[in-house]
């Protein structure tokens, strides 16, 4: 196995132990962004997955901390519709993810398509997949073109993917594949 594969398995390895303890000590949307803690562990894995190098810069760590908890209304809407998501059945939460995208500016750069779905990975990671140019945007469409509209296009293209398995969280374990949009992520990255 390469090296670098060998360090990203890692890094979400421990992405995810962290990330399960935080969701169970806060249970809600609203308890997750208003920890400090949380926050932190949220920019630090962001910079862990190259948001802050080469023409990525993630906004300082101050607005970073005020881009998301001045949307967490948003973020509340969000986790709302996901009580009644399924794979078929996600309008609530598409047009509600859909609305937080443009507002949650997270980066110095005009990029937002990158930085958006890692973060709502990171607090969602049922409802979006951790996207990126590379993998996703380069494989998916043969270029690394961002926008709003290509941001929903790869939300609604891995639920229907998930839609058509039956029952995915049953492929759902370990340390790489941890939940179903992650399933589809690494199916990406495999290609």
């Amino acid at each position: 196995m390469p090296k670098q594969t060998s360090l990203r398995q890692e890094q979400f390895s421990i992405f995810t132990s962290e990330h399960l303890t935080f969701v169970e000590q806060n249970p809600n949307v609203s308890s997750f962004l208003a920890s400090d803690t949380c926050i932190e562990i949220i920019y630090a894995t962001l910079v862990s997955w190259d948001m802050n190098s080469r023409g990525a810069k993630l906004k300082d760590y101050v607005d970073f901390k005020s881009a998301l908890q001045g949307n967490t209304a948003a973020f509340q809407t969000v986790e709302a519709a996901a009580a009644a998501f399924t794979w078929t059945s996600r309008g609530g939460v598409v047009q509600s993810i859909s609305a937080l995208y443009n507002p949650l500016a997270l980066m110095k750069t005009s990029g937002k398509l990158v930085s958006n779905a890692k973060c709502l990975h990171y607090i969602f990671p049922d409802l979006c997949l951790p996207m990126d140019r590379t993998n996703t945007l380069q494989k998916l469409y043969g270029n690394t073109y961002e926008s709003a509209a290509r941001f929903l296009d790869v939300l609604e293209f891995g639920y229907d993917v998930l839609a058509g398995i039956q029952n995915p969280q049953q492929y759902a374990h370990g340390s790489w594949n941890t939940c179903p949009t992650k399933l589809v992520d690494n199916a990406i990255i495999l290609l």
